[in-house]
């Protein structure tokens, strides 16, 4: 121990005596362990921070798919769940939820807060007890039970300020008074829940979206997820769920989901951040790379250092230093470097992280977690001391090599030693150019994928657009008329605003993920029933709807005020619902029959397709119904305005608080934010493997600068023989130039085989852009090229500058 600390205070001393080797070396250790540093707290919160649940590996989620297409993620229906609850022998116990908008009056001002309902068992199935009351009992599981809510630490210290004797009070949530029972623990998380409900209510049967008929006869809007018995695994639990789906099928074969739809298990860690797996990895190896070029640079000044150190290496083996010490104490050098390195580079993940957990809320699961805790902080010393070996071995390893008798010499520097280490330096170079290329091929797929995903046409016009979501309270508006009623009111006092020049209403705002199945059957098809029937994407709409969204009427008409109640049922299909089931044919005029009461509806137009889900996403077969003949007691407001942003809110309010002073009004955004929104999670990936890639890019350049710096100044002798001989500046210039075009060939025909090889590993990530494009791969391989010649010509034009006769009288 004595002799290390020796050491490090040896290495101490020398890096001082360096200072502009020591501050870049450290600087550009600092950015690739700083960048490591900052994206492995990512991955860290996301998937290694285990649940904070009891037992978290014996809780499963369990999600449905659907059979033909493998869609995954399906809600579960209230007949499922109870099916599985009562005949599953696996799970101790099993629970549904699902999230709301809820209105809380307060004395102030209505406030839209953020809600779930859960069944009986939830926290149980989670482990969790509560920090003051209880959770729901059984009696307030049934039909007209209670109406009591248990809130989260948040909402208690937010709206009761801590205060003890909260337990019994009670809360005005849409129109009703529910008592509260009790208070959640304040480290209590759902992370599965975005965003995290502010108020958990009993009775997932009662929704306010869905008739009792639709909830008893598997309409599917429940999330589930069970408690594994002792001793019971996944694929024992797969197993039995395949044989209860069997059994429901055959039980409910004419329910909506007996057929299409299968329940399907999964660890409750992968079902919220399963998906994310290949976008952290690709991260992770992009920073990873991003390391192994700054060890590179970092292992080129050290053997540059090491040639100008040969005389005291030489000096120390001829006073009895063995080569085993002389590598523990240039070792003890790099360790130092690394670990100064190390401790820069996580000042600098510190600043990142508000960056990091600002991105967008819910794009990327628990990543408002992220941050430098303790298993973080091991990963970056682990980090360190593995650069430090890396970087410093094989050059610690060559100066201790060092022949004694050539070190000694007057001109022993240009020897053949020399040429050993001119060969691993250029070995690095060609590495380090190899995976730069690597890292900007990728770079520059995820970026064209991106573009490309931008530029889809989204089937409206974003510009000019706000969104207003609101839900009516079912104490306020019970009745579908009732619902209709406000919402035409509504919209007749929103277009009176000054400047607004189109406003209607729609059930789901496109690109938020929302949406409603139903089965249909299209005029000139055998009806089979519900289940087995087409199933497409429904949405009701008031008027001015497609003008409000800039959607483009392919055929016939939109909707208009004599679409009515208890006038002629119509509907209007999008264009792929129409070439789907009326190919070469005019839909308008023709019927659609829903699967559930076969009323025949009269199609009056065909509509642009919209992107409803995601922008990558297939167009799928939608349906729009008049708002007025089909109402939706939650429904989002749209406007557009020339006006200003915050005016035309303000505005907007004011009226929504005058048709209904007890509504609450959150969550605005603009149509533009929405489109961000629904990006967000690709534009991340995109944009930090792209500022990977220029790091990258600038590493490599500096490396091969500094390779080819150093090999102009150690010949420096023969360069002045050459001028003294006649060779003229340009061919000095071509002479050095050559050498780096040399090793930068090598180093690009490697990278694109590397790169051939590696970025098919990123099509699941991309967008409209094949892994192998060639133009993706010759542009970078043309950028990196270009860069390179630059970091070679300016050594090369300092060669050309190289006054023989000082040379010759100096050696």
């Amino acid at each position: 121990m004595q002799t290390l600390w020796q050491d490090l205070r040896f290495a101490a001393r020398m890096l001082r005596k360096n200072p502009g080797f020591t501050i870049m070396a450290v600087l550009t250790l600092a950015l690739g362990i700083g960048a490591n540093t900052a994206i492995f707290s990512v991955v860290n919160a996301v998937l290694l921070r285990p649940l904070p649940y009891k037992e978290r590996t014996r809780i499963l989620s369990l999600n449905q798919t659907e059979v033909q297409n493998k869609i995954n993620g399906i809600p579960v229906s209230f007949t499922k769940f109870n099916f599985i609850r009562e005949q599953s022998q696996v799970f101790e116990s099993t629970a549904a939820y699902y999230g709301l908008g809820l209105s809380l009056l307060t004395q102030r001002e209505p406030e839209a807060i953020s809600g779930a309902r859960v069944s009986a068992d939830f926290f149980d199935v989670l482990g969790i007890t509560p920090a003051q009351g209880r959770f729901f009992s059984p009696e307030e599981e049934v039909p007209g039970g209670s109406d009591v809510a248990i809130v989260s630490d948040g909402f208690w210290h937010s709206h009761f300020a801590g205060d003890p004797a909260t337990l019994g009070k009670t809360l005005a949530i849409d129109g009703k008074s529910v008592t509260v029972v009790g208070i959640l623990p304040a480290d209590f998380q759902f992370p599965l829940q975005f965003p995290e409900p502010d108020i958990w209510l009993p009775r997932v049967f009662e929704s306010s979206l869905l008739k009792p008929q639709q909830v008893n006869t598997g309409a599917g809007y429940l999330s589930m997820i069970g408690r594994l018995r002792p001793g019971q695994s996944l694929n024992r639990a797969q197993a039995e769920l395949d044989t209860l789906n069997a059994r429901y099928r055959e039980q409910f074969g004419g329910y909506v989901d007996a057929t299409r739809y299968v329940i399907v298990a999964s660890s409750l860690e992968d079902s919220l951040s399963g998906a994310l797996r290949p976008s952290l990895f690709v991260l992770l190896a992009a920073v990873g790379f991003v390391l192994l070029i700054a060890c590179v640079n970092v292992a080129c000044l050290l053997l540059a250092r090491a040639s100008g150190r040969a005389r005291e290496i030489g000096i120390r083996k001829a006073l009895g230093a063995s080569r085993l010490r002389l590598m523990r104490q240039l070792l003890s050098e790099s360790l130092l470097l690394s670990l100064c390195g190390g401790a820069l580079g996580i000042c600098f993940a510190a600043m990142l992280m508000p960056a990091l957990r600002a991105v967008s809320p819910g794009a990327v699961p628990r990543l408002a977690q992220t941050s430098l805790d303790i298993r973080v902080l091991l990963f970056s010393f682990v980090l360190c001391v593995a650069t430090g070996i890396v970087f410093g071995f094989v050059p610690s390893l060559q100066a201790a090599r060092t022949e004694l008798q050539e070190t000694l010499k007057e001109g022993g520097r240009g020897s053949s030693e020399g040429r050993g280490r001119g060969k691993f330096r250029a070995f690095l170079v060609v590495s380090e150019l190899c995976i730069a290329l690597v890292l900007m091929t990728g770079a520059g797929l995820l970026i064209e994928s991106f573009a490309r995903l931008v530029h889809v046409n989204p089937g409206l016009t974003p510009q000019g657009l706000m969104t207003f979501p609101l839900t009516l309270p079912a104490a306020r508006y019970p009745q579908p008329p009732q619902q209709a009623e406000f919402v035409r009111q509504l919209l007749e006092h929103v277009r009176t605003i000054p400047g607004v020049q189109y406003a209607s209403v729609t059930s789901f705002v496109p690109l938020s993920g929302g949406g409603r199945m139903a089965f249909f059957c299209p005029e000139g098809r055998v009806c089979q029933g519900v289940g087995k029937d087409p199933i497409m994407a429904l949405y009701q709409v008031g008027t001015d709807f497609f003008e409000t969204m800039g959607t483009p009427i392919l055929h016939g008409r939109a909707f208009n005020k004599e679409d009515a109640p208890g006038s002629l049922p119509v509907v209007i299909i999008n264009s792929t619902t129409a070439n789907r089931y009326f190919p070469g044919q005019d839909p308008v005029g023709k019927h659609l029959a829903n699967s559930r009461d076969m009323k025949q509806r009269e199609i009056v137009g065909v509509a642009g397709d919209v992107k409803f889900n995601s922008l990558s996403a297939a167009n799928a077969e939608t349906i729009y119904w008049p708002m007025a003949q089909l109402p939706w007691p939650s429904v989002t407001l749209l406007v557009r305005s020339q006006s200003n942003g915050q005016a035309i809110v303000s505005a907007v309010r004011s009226k929504i608080a005058e048709a209904d002073p007890t509504l609450p009004v959150s969550g605005v955004a603009s149509m533009e934010q929405i489109v961000a929104t629904s990006v967000a999670q690709p534009r991340l990936i995109m944009q930090l493997v792209g500022i990977f890639a220029g790091l990258a890019l600038v590493l490599a350049a500096v490396g091969i600068y500094g390779v080819m710096a150093h090999s102009v100044n150690s010949r420096k002798q023969e360069m002045g023989i050459r001028v003294a001989l006649g060779a003229r500046p340009v061919e000095i210039l071509h002479l050095v130039v050559g050498q780096g075009m040399r090793l930068t060939l090598v180093g690009v025909a490697l990278g694109i085989a590397a790169s051939f090889a590696l970025t098919r590993l990123l099509a699941t990530l991309l967008f409209d852009v094949r892994a192998t494009d060639p133009l993706i791969f010759g542009g970078a391989a043309m950028v990196l090229t270009a860069t390179a010649l630059l970091a070679c010509y300016l050594p090369a034009r300092r060669a050309t500058r190289v006054d023989p006769i000082e040379v010759l009288r100096y050696e």
